[in-house]
Order: structure tokens, then sequence, then C-alpha cells
């Protein structure tokens, strides 16, 4: 995508003036006597549940008087303490108003064949602390997950002591007519689609509220028409976005059939579409593949999901629309990153990716992106947006695309990307040995003149994986005086299931998988780096790895035939002697 325009600057500011304006109506009394008045919902079962699998580690630390969200820890002596307590960070904050961790909390208490008393007594204190409005705490995107979240653990939270129950259910109520008077002002992206599905939900099992499921079905639709891409793909380019809107989407369309109300057609084209893409971003032991923002998913929930697909239909193999490759064999898949930056208003989340891949075979994953995970420190954000963080090549360090640093435009846009140059091109050609896939783009082309080629090959049998990387001036650029060489660099970003071993004369390294599986990587230069990495799209806490790197200084006029322009790699899997 180009970069932002006027219109988008205008209407940005519109957005963000005309949020101010509904914030400081909002604080008003009148507004809370006017929205907030009605009575409690009264809760119809079945009662809705949550599609993502409960972490009871996590329960059990928050238990026992400390949460660890976004990164950060919190320790607490009793409830109230951990809400009145200044958190660590403001995405922190998110997270603990979000009540994403309250599923876990309860299957806990619920597990230890306990009353669940912490579960109940933190939504208690939520509600006498915030329930009668915070500006933080009753925005848009954190109310819809909160009111999920609470949905979800109907069972305990809606049971029981009558009085109690009443005081939960007329909070929940107050936070969903709210959130329906601030839907049409959200920001473009998933925070439209979290707030239709839990109007959707929520009108389908309240009674007394049954008009939101209209509304939050109509904002639905019309979302999903504006933000799911023809094969299946999110707008933003996701992986993890597509699966935990398909898990939604599942979760919803139970509910409706439950309530004996069947699920409009939209819902179940668009499963239709997400199933497919979902599983083509799976890898072969059951994680997605890390790419523009996402972690590898919640790989019980997505098994689940999948289970819905008849195995016998051969994935397809490349999606046009998101952007991305997939080389599948029997022992071995790669998923090659070749696509363009979505529009700007979906570019929040956006990586410098361009031509990164993620391979790996059932015992785990081998090369892969370093992702991101909402669970991780903000300030990680960035440098997980970069270029370097992403298995490709780098020209001297800068990202293939322009990420906006903070300033007037983050401010009035949120955290961009675009893309400098539109270029990007991809082929495959398949062979009796093996398919091959050819990419390039020239995000570099207007700052250094050299567009990057990539080439791929991935035998039949999925052990040898080689590569080509050139460097090469565009014939219409003409040559250049600047003989000055550029320097570049190629990482293969490792998981962190792996070890790694350097060859003594750096001129391989040595690839172990958990299972013992072995692979070697060579290439044509003379000596290889090992150096440090991380791995952030499994969550909190961020974990150690390795990441091959090759370095180069390339020819500025170079064809990419020349050996300072070009590199090629390989990386083979070990046959065993038993």
């Amino acid at each position: 995508m180009a970069k932002p325009t006027l219109a988008n600057y205008i209407e940005g500011a519109v957005l963000r003036l005309r949020q101010a304006a509904s914030d400081e109506l909002h604080a008003t009394s009148l507004y809370r006597a006017i929205v907030f008045s009605g009575p409690a919902p009264l809760l119809h079962k079945p009662w809705p549940s949550r599609p993502a699998s409960p972490n009871l580690e996590r329960g059990e630390e928050i238990a026992g008087g400390m949460l660890y969200l976004a990164g950060r820890k919190l320790n607490f002596e009793n409830v109230p303490e951990a809400w009145s307590a200044l958190t660590p960070s403001r995405t922190f904050a998110i997270s603990l108003h979000s009540f994403g961790w309250l599923s876990s909390l309860s299957r806990f208490e619920r597990k230890q064949q306990q009353p669940p008393v912490l579960t109940k007594s933190h939504v208690d204190t939520w509600i006498e602390q915030f329930g009668s409005w915070n500006r933080f705490a009753w925005s848009a995107a954190i109310t819809a997950q909160r009111c999920l979240a609470w949905l979800g653990e109907s069972k305990v939270l809606f049971s029981g002591d009558a009085i109690a129950t009443s005081t939960r259910l007329d909070s929940l109520g107050k936070q969903l007519r709210h959130l329906k008077s601030v839907a049409n002002i959200c920001e473009a992206g998933e925070t439209r689609l979290w707030v239709a599905i839990c109007l959707a939900t929520a009108g389908t099992c309240l009674f007394g509220m049954q008009g939101l499921q209209k509304t939050g079905l109509a904002m639905l639709q019309d979302e999903l028409d504006r933000q799911i891409l023809t094969d299946g793909g999110h707008i933003g380019r996701n992986p993890e976005v597509a699966a935990l809107l398909l898990l939604e989407l599942d979760a919803l369309a139970k509910l409706l059939d439950q309530h004996n109300s069947p699920p409009p057609i939209f819902i179940r084209k668009t499963r239709d579409k997400l199933l497919p893409f979902v599983r083509f971003c799976t890898t072969m032991n059951g994680r997605l593949a890390v790419f523009n923002g996402g972690g590898y998913g919640d790989k019980t929930a997505i098994h689940h999901a999948l289970s819905a697909i008849d195995e016998k239909r051969s994935p397809f193999l490349i999606a046009p629309h998101s952007g991305y490759h997939r080389l599948q064999t029997r022992r071995s898949t790669l998923i090659l990153d070749c696509g363009k930056m979505p529009p700007i208003a979906y570019s929040r989340n956006a990586h410098a990716g361009a031509l990164s891949f993620e391979f790996g075979t059932r015992a785990g994953t081998i090369i892969t992106n370093c992702g991101w995970s909402q669970d991780l420190s903000e300030k990680w954000r960035e440098p997980s947006r970069t270029s370097a963080a992403h298995s490709t090549l780098v020209i001297d360090d800068v990202s293939s695309s322009y990420i906006y640093p903070k300033g007037l435009t983050t401010s009035l846009l949120g955290t961009i990307a675009y893309n400098k140059e539109q270029a990007l091109q991809a082929r495959r050609n398949e062979e009796e040995s093996g398919v091959w896939l050819t990419a390039s783009h020239q995000e570099y082309l207007s700052r250094y003149g050299l567009q990057h080629n990539r080439r791929l090959f991935l035998s039949t049998s999925g052990d040898d994986l080689r590569g080509e990387d050139t460097l090469e001036r565009p014939v219409g650029l003409g040559k250049t005086r600047d003989l000055q060489p550029i320097p570049f660099s190629i990482r293969f970003h490792l998981h962190t299931d792996t070890r790694v071993s350097l060859a003594r004369n750096n001129s391989s390294v040595l690839i172990l998988l958990p299972n013992g599986e072995g692979w070697r990587f060579r290439c044509d230069i003379g000596s290889i780096s090992l150096e440090p990495s991380v791995y952030l799209g499994s969550g909190a806490p961020p974990r150690r790895s390795k990441q091959i790197v090759l370095n180069g200084a390339a020819d500025p006029n170079g064809i990419g035939q020349e050996a300072s322009n070009r590199i090629r790699w390989s990386l083979r899997r070990i046959e065993s002697n038993s």
C-alpha cells in the first residue's frame, strides 16, 4: 500500500475528534442516566462458551496472587489490591480489564473442586471500582473482550446468589448498551469484528437485549465483507486473526443453533473461506506460521476447528489475495510471504517481512520469524515488525517497508506501515524432482537501486531445501556512479525448540529438532555467523533462540549473477545411520 494521503489524515482526524467528543459525553451523568438505564437482563440457557483453551498454569498463578500479563508481573495480597494497585504498563492494564485470563482462573478453581470464589470476586471488585464509568476501561475494544469473557463464564458468574447475579447482569447490560452506542466510532479493523460478535452473542442469550443480536449480526456481515479476502485471509494479513475469527464464528454459530436461531448464511460462507486458509497457514506440527503480527495460535482449538475439513481434500497452495505461497511435501512444509502491505487503515500491526518464510517438519519448526503475541511487553512491538526480525534479506539493516515512528501520523492513524514500492511478484514451477518458487520485491529500489530476488526449491521428498538470494539493479535504472558496496544480511531465525551448533570452520550449521532429527545448513560464502535471536510467537516470556546470518556487500550496479550479489544456500536433512 502507498503512503497515507491527505484523505487518510482528514479521516483519521475526524475519527479522533468524534471519539474525544464521545468520551466527554460518556463522562456526564446525563449519558449514564440514558444509556445505563433499564432493567438487568436475564440469561437464557444454553449459556455461551469461549473457543479458547484455558491455561491452568496461569489460573494457578492468579489464584496464588500473581498476575502475569503483557510480559509484566503484578503481585497482590487480595483481590481488591489487584484492581487498585498501579499497573506496570498500559498493555498490562488492557489485558487486565479485558478479562481474557478469567477462564483460566475459573477452570483452575473448578479443577481443584473449589467454589469459584476468586472468579466471582474479581468481577465483583471490577464492578465496584469501574462499573460506573472509566474512560480507559470502557473503551470499545476492551469492553467487547470483557463482555465476551464474562458471558463465557456464565455458569459461574450468573448462577447462585440472586442478588450478586443480578448485580453482575445489571453491569453487563450497561456495558453492552454503551458498546452499542460507540460501535460506529471504532477504528477500522479487528476491533469492529469483536464488537459485532460481542453484540450478536449477548443479544442471542440475554432476555431483554434481543435487539443487540440484529445490530451485531448486521455489523458483523458488513465487517466480514470488508475485512475477509476472497482466499479466506484477513485484510491485515495476520494468520492468527483469521484463526481467531474462525473460532469465534464457530462459537457464535453453535450458540445461535442452540437458541433455535439459524445462523445467517454469511456466517457459513465466511467459515467456508476461513477454514482452508487457516489450514493453509498451519504447519505440519499444528501451529500457525507467524507472519504480520501473529503468534502460533491456540493449537488445540485450531485442531478442533480444522477437524471439520475433509482430510482427503488437498490444501490449496497459493493464497493470491493474502500474498502467501505454500510448498507442501510428505515430510516438510514451507510458507513464503510475498504479499504487499495491507491498506493503510489495516496496517497497524503489519510487519516488514517481504519474502520471509517459515520451514519445518512434523517434528517441529526449523526456520521461522520472530513473530508477536499480545501477551508480550510493548517494548517488543517495534523490533518485532522490522525486517531484521524475519527470515529474509535485509539491506543495510533498513526495513523493506516503512513503519511510522511515534508522532503526528501515529496519533491520527495509529502505528501504520506502507510499501515504498508496489512491485512484488511470485511464481512457482513444479517439476518431477520438486517445486521451484521464485519471488522478488523492489522495496529497496528507491533508496539503494537494488531489487531482491529469492529462488527456493523444495525436493519432492521434502528433505532438501535450496535457496538463492540475489540483488540486481534493474536494466531500466541505468548504472549508478556511486560504486560504494552496499552491505546486506540474510537472516534465518531458528525456532527456539531447535539445538544448533556451528562447525569449527564456520562453513556449516547443524540443527537438531526435539526428536533428534538432524538438518545441515550450508552456503557458498566463506563464513557463517550464528547470532542470538528471540522467539515471540509463543507469548510471554520471550524465548531465546539463534539465527544464522550471512553477510555480504553488493555491487550497486550488479545484475545478480556476481559473487558479491548472489548467495546460494541449502538446508538438507541428515540421513539417520540406523
